[in-house]
């Protein structure tokens, strides 16, 4: 019979315990090790979980960033180590094994255990002489790698230079010269959707096409620099949203560690998807993280990555209100003045968001092409501003407004993701931070909630949202932060 986990994290019988499965590389084989914060014993499994651990070292903190920059979830387990007979670990390899986290009852099957974090290992050191640490981290992670360092090769100059790589739909980016005697040049590593248009200094000019491999050809010895307008990456289909280029760059580059499917949370990402369906577009010359790289993708639309508990990678945005059914929460959630307003968010009267960037400035040029089209060449960004006089007017608030850079490609959604910012910091915004009960452990970032409490104009329920969660599970209390 399955157990009810919510029903269980209030019933004042229970045994929890906390299981810790971390992999070591000890003597060239890696190698799961069975922790816990007491005995218990996997009976099906035939195995004995050491218990070694602090239960309440076991602490992992969840975080939305405000500014769409990557979320990382952070903590360490605590390891006694008082005779010593652990110090070998320490020359064990820890560095980027996996680590799964689970919560139960000692009297459960190791099935019923719920997951409360899958991640990575940073390390481990040890901070007294009396314990092991194991410094843990979210997958993200893996992502702090290279997208590419596949260089052109071959005799030519260029043969030490990276084959640039584009997503989505990009507008007058350089490509690399991969044959200087046929005049070939390539704007992607492999299959792409098309090459819309070619340019010698701005002037269309005559080209044979290869989507297959992302390369072009051209006609005649150009007279100045070449450009091109690109449909990129094309594997099975050719897709320009911020979810599914994610997804893509996730799944195939990065190396040894890139993701895998079963990585990805597919459901959220495909609801993510059906709700943001802007086309962007981003091209890659240099060497490049692939992190940044997603999340300067995942912030055009305000979005960020995160990592859930289960460790499958999911896109949120902070967003008022936020999607989906609200989670009531009230005094009887709430440990007694434990609530405070922990950041007042500054308000904004404008915001002005970059869009359909122009990958090769070029001021100047002399051919015969129409002023506008000169004039679209001398510029990096098409910009868009969205304003409330009234609030500029109420916070004096006089200055220009810092542009947004976005990889967003129509005016029309460049200026939905401006009028949405705007909408969103126009009016005073607080984080709320408090200590929950037992019954907020099933909280997730990003979720919508509603606060009541009798304090900072919160005695009607007011809309909020998860962005930050540090949980205690040796006593089962949640320290929350809300935005509002």
């Amino acid at each position: 019979m399955a157990v009810d986990f919510t029903a269980w994290l209030t019933d004042t019988t229970a045994i929890r315990c906390v299981l810790v499965e971390a992999v070591a590389n000890v003597s060239g084989s890696d190698t799961t090790r069975y922790l816990s914060t007491k005995n218990y014993a996997d009976t099906v499994a035939g195995r004995i979980y050491d218990p070694i651990v602090n239960a309440e070292s076991v602490q992992l903190v969840e975080r939305m960033s405000l500014d769409e920059t990557p979320s990382m979830s952070f903590g360490d387990i605590e390891i006694y180590n008082v005779d010593g007979s652990l110090d070998s670990w320490l020359n064990d390899i820890w560095v980027n094994k996996s680590i799964t986290v689970l919560v139960g009852d000692v009297r459960w099957l190791r099935s019923d255990f719920t997951t409360i974090f899958s991640g990575t290992i940073d390390d481990i050191d040890s901070r007294s002489a009396q314990t092991l640490n194991i410094k843990v981290r979210d997958k993200l992670q893996r992502l702090n790698t290279p997208l590419t360092e596949t260089t052109l090769g071959g005799t030519s100059v260029n043969k030490n230079e990276l084959i640039p790589l584009c997503f989505g739909e990009c507008f007058n980016v350089s490509p690399l010269l991969s044959n200087p005697a046929t005049l070939e040049y390539k704007v992607h590593g492999a299959a792409i959707e098309s090459i819309i248009e070619v340019r010698d200094n701005g002037v269309p000019v005559a080209h044979t096409d290869t989507i297959a491999s992302g390369k072009f050809t051209l006609s005649a010895q150009p007279f100045g620099q070449v450009t091109a307008s690109v449909q990129g990456d094309k594997p099975v289909t050719w897709d320009t949203t911020v979810s599914k280029l994610v997804q893509r760059i996730v799944t195939g580059y990065g190396g040894a560690n890139k993701f895998v499917s079963g990585d990805l949370d597919a459901a959220q990402l495909a609801a993510f998807d059906a709700a943001n369906t802007q086309p962007v577009g981003i091209y890659l010359k240099e060497r490049t993280n692939t992190l940044a790289v997603c999340n300067q993708l995942a912030a055009s639309v305000g979005a960020q990555l995160v990592m859930s508990r289960l460790g499958k990678l999911q896109l949120l945005k902070v967003e008022l209100p936020a999607s989906g059914t609200a989670f009531a929460i009230d005094t009887n959630d709430i440990i007694d003045n434990s609530l405070s307003i922990s950041q007042k968010l500054p308000v904004k009267a404008a915001f002005k968001v970059n869009y359909d960037r122009n990958y090769t400035v070029q001021s100047g040029l002399q051919t015969g092409i129409p002023e506008e089209h000169k004039d679209m060449y001398s510029l990096e960004w098409v910009s868009v501003t969205a304003q409330d006089a009234t609030v500029k007017t109420n916070y004096s608030l006089d200055s220009e407004p810092v542009p947004v850079d976005t990889l967003l490609l129509t005016e029309s959604d460049a200026t939905a993701e401006a009028t949405r910012l705007l909408n969103l910091y126009k009016t005073p915004r607080f984080v709320v931070t408090f200590t929950g009960t037992a019954r907020l452990v099933e909280l997730t970032l990003g979720q919508r909630v509603t606060l009541t409490y009798p304090r900072f104009g919160l005695g009607a329920a007011k809309e909020g949202q998860v962005i930050g969660l540090s949980i205690d599970w040796s006593n089962l209390t949640v320290k929350c932060e809300v935005i509002i």
